[in-house]
């Protein structure tokens, strides 16, 4: 590759990936908004949940039709249009003086916030070689928290400075002025996969190709994806990995720490920047060893999620019920770990799928932890609502509140660990023999009594 068609693929990603960041911006801005959100729109918890609820849960839905756009019309197209959606999300929010006026407006947040990441890894997978796909991964995993971090103390005192109405009209604003960025004429990428020509797709010489409908390719891409059980165990690495930090950090942990634990303002942002600056310094250490050392991925990947879930259970258990700060922090760093880790998912969708189906796994794998996201942030606000009626809640209810997070984090575990087992099962069996595999695995211990075990269960 020339020096010049390496500039040029830098170039692409930063323009991809400066869509991330004001993704994950619009995307967290409810971190610390959340408390103002309840005052400005005369709003419940429960009802602060289902924004959350609404925008994770378009986001999630639409992550299969995002990854089969990508596919189909590519990423350039789909990140012009996610961003002009995601401005014109963060003006109706701005001006929002009702619950459903601000309600749409983050469900169109979550459908323009949809396609982001894939688009971006997309073009990662077409722009530069695949040894780099793993690096570039996590360097666009930092654009975002680099969003994240502004969408914390930045936000807080803008909001304090400027009000509600001018601090989200800029935020939306930024993205429609980016979207200019976008506009220029597609170039044919380095690493685009070659496409079929007519007499490879044709049944008989002389015969025109015949092409299936959309809707019925749509539908045999997401099949033979899923059918991947590697997909799968990537969806679930996704969601025990992020689900307990993306509910915290989006729109809970602000309300915890100064409605439950009496935090100051200033020392609640504080701490979330904490999360942020913890994630980044992860990124460079969980993305190198992803993209080094793959055998040892998916252990990565259920390793950090147990960690997440420990910190979420020591939240919830400290004996005393109120954490010092240090357990706080503690916490915090151990629950920002699972957002790097969760980019292990994508690894898994990458090397098991064809590169036509790449985005369309990608998209399946990130349904993972936004679904968990959205359950986990509707649940917390159900429960506070529930004990408290409507009244400020303590640090009691907020105690209950992040038990349900923990039992959702604690199937999610559940089921990776299981879903984990089954693939090394199959891998070994396969290296076994004597037939090829995409990573070679060594056996241990716990493959051994997971044999076993399912010997015991065919027997009874």
């Amino acid at each position: 590759m020339s020096a010049r068609a390496r500039r040029s693929s830098w170039l692409v990603w930063l323009a991809g990936s400066g869509v991330y960041f004001l993704a994950f911006l619009h995307r967290a801005s409810l971190g610390v908004a959340g408390t103002k959100a309840i005052d400005h729109l005369d709003i419940s918890a429960t009802e602060l949940g289902s924004f959350v609820m609404v925008q994770l849960g378009l986001y999630a839905t639409m992550q299969v039709p995002a990854g089969l756009a990508i596919d189909r019309w590519g990423a350039r197209r789909v990140l012009l249009v996610a961003t002009l959606a995601m401005g014109c999300a963060q003006l109706g929010f701005a001006f929002a003086v009702n619950y459903p006026t601000a309600l749409a407006a983050r469900a169109l947040l979550g459908v323009g916030d949809a396609a982001v990441f894939i688009a971006v890894l997309r073009l990662a997978a077409l722009w530069f070689p695949s040894r780099r796909y793993a690096v570039l991964t996590s360097a666009t995993g930092l654009m975002g928290m680099a969003g994240n971090l502004a969408a914390t103390v930045p936000l807080a005192l803008a909001l304090d400075d400027f009000g509600w109405t001018r601090t989200f009209a800029v935020t939306g604003v930024s993205s429609l002025v980016y979207a200019l960025l976008l506009l220029r004429p597609a170039v044919a990428a380095p690493y685009r996969p070659p496409t079929p020509t007519t007499a490879d797709s044709t049944d008989s010489p002389g015969v025109p190709p015949r092409r299936a409908s959309v809707a019925r390719q749509a539908v045999a891409d997401v099949r033979a994806a899923w059918s991947q059980r590697e997909t799968r165990l990537g969806f679930w690495t996704h969601q025990a990995t992020m689900t307990p930090g993306a509910v915290i950090s989006f729109v809970w942990g602000y309300p915890y720490l100064t409605q439950g634990l009496g935090y100051s303002n200033a020392a609640a942002a504080s701490q979330l920047s904490i999360y942020v600056f913890a994630t980044v310094v992860a990124s460079f250490i969980v993305g190198p060893l992803a993209g080094r050392y793959r055998p040892w991925r998916a252990a990565m990947g259920a390793a950090v999620s147990m960690g997440a879930l420990l910190a979420v259970v020591m939240l919830v258990a400290w004996p005393s019920g109120q954490p010092p700060a240090m357990v706080v922090t503690l916490a915090l760093i151990l629950l920002a770990i699972g957002a790097p880790a969760s980019q292990i998912g994508f690894h898994l969708a990458r090397d098991y799928n064809e590169p036509v189906r790449m985005s369309t796994a990608t998209g399946l794998v990130n349904v993972g932890g936004f679904a968990g996201a959205m359950v986990g942030a509707i649940a917390i606000g159900a429960v506070l609502d529930q004990r408290t009626g409507g009244a400020v809640p303590g640090l009691a209810d907020y105690r209950w509140a992040l038990g349900a997070l923990a039992l959702i984090s604690a199937v999610s575990n559940t089921v990776l660990l299981a879903t984990l087992m089954r693939v090394r099962h199959d891998v070994l069996r396969r290296m076994a023999r004597g037939h090829d595999v995409v990573v070679a695995i060594t056996e241990r211990s716990w493959d051994r009594l997971y044999r076993r075990a399912r010997r015991a269960l065919k027997g009874a």
